[in-house]
């Protein structure tokens, strides 16, 4: 890995090949499991802090840093996909092995229930009992039986969830919808038209191609005039990873991944997955996660009522008798009062290098923080950028930017992916963290730059979030420094905090900037926009409600008879929403399923609810005060997962989190 790797533990991508890849990944793996046994073979005596607990955080660090400093790569060619997926396993299976190795785990024990153990400071006991946690949960206890059939189940759900995730990737791309005549096109702005003519001529065909990915769907359904496009649209997108090939359609394979779930949640003691689920959470226990559905679900449906009605008039001026889920978003569109400025004139005053200016801009005035664009290495596309993040003169580590949309890159990549956490060795010696935000911002055509609308906002804060919450963490080990250990509802609070930015109309005006003439928006122009678009935060509210139920409720009783069609039709009754077209199989696409939000989609919710009470000190103060700032980063971003979230929020508000805001915010007051 040394040859790979410069002293920063930054790849050089251009020049890296696969075998490359392979042999450094497995040379990790090797250091990993040997290096497990030295620790075991030198601790036995008397475990250690820095001999034990560090030794083995080490282990962790570069195993986890090594692989995922590849992934980038994953979309190059079938080699490196090979060897990404194949070499994922092997790194999976030695993390979970680790947690079923009973002389390490009774090591741990050990150094907990020691003198030395129980005068240690109150973050390394917080890591000593994240710990002993995970060897609970991996199994450690388990007789043998039970630990051979847990490591089959934990195999077969590797399989499954590769297989979902590879069936859903193709069905995007075959689901595509082809339009030969621009006059179906009508309502779609200029600049969305063009990119569907790109994708055309990219794949060898005349006219323009709709992929089936979320900013085309969003596009489509608010503002094609033409009904039978939308109902296209909708059709693909409702039908994501459904095949009559059995062997290409999830929905085998996602009921038979909840009953193995079910059955890996009984082996290690729990009566469902979700409450297994629920002890890696921020949200606490099964009865707060039931309080925070049903009371959402209460609020939403007369919302959700007076919103249907409202279409009705709408519908019948437009001739349709029966409003269909691909109308409804359009038929809102129509019925607000009319605008100066739309969505996709918006646009043209976000070019994206304006907008990644404004992030570093905030970054700085809210935390004292630089990011310093740096030449070198070599990135692993062209369009992707490199920053060293500084913070009083320190070298806090680095963050890629992979923000627009390119030939190597699937649809609807939004991540944020952490290769390292900061961490201070035994020895000593500091390592720095490393992050890449991937976005999927439409590249620039005929001459335009790319150009955000509010979605792509949305998405781009909401990941620069979650690197920030990574790089400006002050916990000195890699465990503590990973925000994941937060759960996804803890990690996805600061991203979803970031997102707020973009929902406020003097923020958005002082950083607009028209990509010709660099001329402003008004704060009134914005403010009416964003009323409007705010009108859909609702109805966005309850079909992630629906999923949130839908969720849980697969994972709650997976083998109780009911075929996957009733519980999404019973699950979106609930949420007020108008009826089903009948055909939609939204778990056969519900990828977050599959990519570790099983059982914790609700987070994006519970995350939304913490967000806005956060936001409500800096409505007070100003966006950019430093003053707030230095508090957010103080009492949320430094003690990474040293402590319970909930801590973390009072210490900032003074007071445990509210609903109002939210619930204002979204009209469900």
């Amino acid at each position: 890995m040394t040859t790979l790797l410069n002293p920063e533990q930054l790849l050089d991508y251009e020049n890296v090949t696969a075998e490359q890849a392979l042999q450094a990944i497995e040379a990790s793996i090797t250091r990993y499991q040997q290096g497990i046994q030295r620790v075991i073979a030198h601790q036995a005596l008397l475990p250690t802090w820095d001999d034990l607990v560090l030794a083995v955080d080490a282990l962790d660090a570069d195993l986890q840093g090594t692989f995922y400093s590849f992934v980038p790569m994953f979309g190059r060619d079938a080699q490196w996909a090979a060897v990404i997926n194949e070499t994922y396993k092997q790194v999976d299976h030695c993390f979970k092995d680790k947690l079923k190795n009973a002389q390490l785990h009774e090591l741990y024990s050990r150094l907990a229930d020691s003198a030395i153990g129980q005068n240690l400071d109150r973050r390394k006991k917080a890591t000593l009992a994240y710990i002993l946690q995970d060897y609970e949960l991996g199994g450690v206890h388990l007789s043998s039986d039970q630990q051979t059939r847990l490591q089959q189940i934990e195999k077969q759900l590797g399989e499954l969830q590769g297989q979902f995730q590879s069936n859903f990737r193709d069905s995007v791309e075959s689901l595509s919808v082809h339009v030969t005549d621009e006059r179906q096109l009508q309502g779609i702005s200029a600049y969305h038209r063009t990119q569907m003519r790109e994708k055309a001529q990219a794949a060898s065909l005349p006219g323009w191609l709709i992929i089936c990915d979320q900013a085309n769907y969003t596009t489509v359904l608010k503002h094609a005039q033409e009904r039978v496009l939308r109902e296209q649209i909708y059709r693909a997108y409702k039908t994501r990873g459904v095949s009559d090939d059995p062997a290409r359609d999830n929905g085998a394979v996602i009921q038979t991944i909840a009953q193995l779930r079910e059955e890996k949640a009984h082996l290690l003691g729990f009566e469902n997955y979700v409450q297994l689920s629920l002890q890696t959470k921020s949200i606490g226990t099964e009865e707060d996660l039931q309080a925070l559905l049903t009371g959402l679900e209460a609020h939403i449906r007369p919302v959700m009522d007076a919103s249907n009605k409202q279409l009705e008039p709408v519908a019948a001026a437009q001739g349709i008798d029966t409003i269909r889920p691909w109308d409804i978003e359009y038929l809102h569109a129509l019925g607000r009062s009319d605008s100066s400025l739309t969505d996709a004139l918006m646009q043209e005053y976000f070019p994206f290098e304006r907008v990644l200016t404004a992030l570093i801009d905030l970054a700085r005035c809210l935390f004292g923080v630089e990011l310093q664009e740096i030449d070198a290495p070599k990135v692993w596309h062209g369009s992707v950028s490199a920053f060293k993040v500084i913070k009083d003169h320190a070298n806090l580590g680095y963050l890629y930017l992979d923000a627009l949309q390119h030939e190597y890159k699937a649809p609807d990549t939004v991540q944020t992916i952490s290769y390292w956490h900061r961490r201070v060795d035994a020895e000593g010696r500091f390592h720095g963290a490393v992050a890449a935000v991937f976005s999927d911002i439409p590249p620039g055509a005929d001459d335009l730059p790319p150009l955000l609308d509010h979605l792509a906002l949305k998405k781009l804060f909401h990941e620069f979030g979650h690197a920030l919450h990574t790089l400006l963490a002050q916990t000195n080990n890699h465990l503590l420094s990973d925000p994941r250990r937060l759960g996804n509802d803890g990690v996805e609070v600061v991203a979803k905090l970031f997102e707020c930015w973009v929902w406020n109309a003097d923020y958005l005006a002082s950083i607009s900037s028209h990509y010709q003439s660099g001329q402003s928006l008004g704060s009134a122009q914005l403010q009416a926009l964003l009323t409007q678009l705010q009108a859909d935060s609702v109805r966005v509210c309850a079909d992630n409600l629906s999923l949130a139920l839908l969720d849980i409720d697969l994972h709650l009783s997976p083998a109780d008879g009911r075929n996957l069609s009733q519980r999404v039709e019973e699950n979106h009754e609930r949420t007020g929403q108008l009826p089903l077209a009948g055909f939609e199989q939204p778990l056969h696409g519900f990828d977050y399923l599959v990519a570790g939000y099983d059982a914790g989609f609700f987070a994006y919710l519970w995350a939304e609810v913490h967000a806005w009470d956060l936001f409500s000190r800096f409505e007070a103060a100003g966006l950019r005060d430093a003053r707030v700032g230095r508090a957010l980063l103080e009492a949320l971003f430094a003690p990474a997962a040293s402590r319970r979230l909930s801590q973390s929020v009072e210490a900032f508000l003074g007071r445990p989190v509210d609903m109002t805001r939210f619930l204002k915010w979204n009209g469900l007051t």
